[in-house]
This record gives C-alpha cells, structure tokens and sequence, in this order.
C-alpha cells in the first residue's frame, strides 16, 4: 500500500517537530542574564571572529606576565567604585552585540563583574584566569596599563 505525499510530509513535519521539542530545554546553556564558563580557546576563537570582548579585571600590579592578545583593561579597583571612569568604559569599549569574556587571576572577580554586566543587559562569559590563557598556549601582550 503506497502513502500520500501528504502524508509522509506530515509525518515528517512530526518527527521533527517532536524532535525540537526534546531539545529545545538544552539549547540554552544559561538562563538570561547569568554568565556562562568559556574556556581560554573558545576564548579565543570567539575573539578572532569578532564575536566577543576580552575583559581583563586584574589590578594593575598583577599585570607583569603582560595580558591576553586582544583583551582591554579595567581593573576591579575602579570597577567596584563604579565612577564616570567605568561608566565611560562600559559606554566606549564594550556593546551589548558581543558577548563579553571576563577574565582575573582566578575566576572569581570575572565571576563578579559579569553579574554587574548582566545586570546592565550584556551577555557575558567568565574565562577565569590568566593562568588558563597560558596554560593553552595562547597569545599575550605587554600590559596596557600606564
């Protein structure tokens, strides 16, 4: 017995159908407005297509090993007291059409400073450390600050 296009197309339309709607739950990684983990070599890659900022939020003392290639530079200090400096920076260098990778010498400053990212409507990943970016062997720069 031969089936109507109709309804192999239908049954097709179905199957696939059900298929986004299992998958669907796991195509966000995080809810709106919480950071998620990026590791140094998506980092990267995102940096290189231009799809994302690199945030270093180190102090300045802890810049001697240079930074990561690419990244720009707003210590945690100045961050916290939340000034015209950072409004300035967060007005100039960054914009709401990239995601924004922070990174400190741990994770756990980056962690903070995507939850103030968020709050202002950016998408944010916390790369964690310097230490990572070595670690994978990528590209540094001297230090930015003056």
């Amino acid at each position: 017995m031969l089936k109507s296009p109709n309804f192999i197309y239908f049954h097709r339309f179905l199957s696939l159908f059900c298929l986004l709607a299992l998958l669907l739950p796991f195509a966000a990684c995080t809810k709106k407005g919480e950071s998620r983990s990026i590791e140094p070599t998506e980092a990267f890659g995102m940096l290189r297509n231009r799809f994302a900022i690199l945030l270093d939020v180190r102090e300045k003392e802890e810049l001697t090993d240079g930074m990561a290639e690419g990244a720009v530079w707003m210590p945690m200090s100045m961050i916290r007291k939340a000034g015209n400096e950072w409004s300035e920076f967060v007005q100039n260098k960054l914009t709401k059409d990239k995601t924004i990778i922070i990174y400190c010498a741990v994770g756990g400053r980056a962690g903070e400073v995507a939850e103030i990212l968020n709050e202002k409507g950016f998408k944010t990943g916390n790369m964690g450390g310097f230490k990572d970016w070595v670690a994978a062997k990528l590209p540094t720069q001297p230090s930015v600050a003056q």
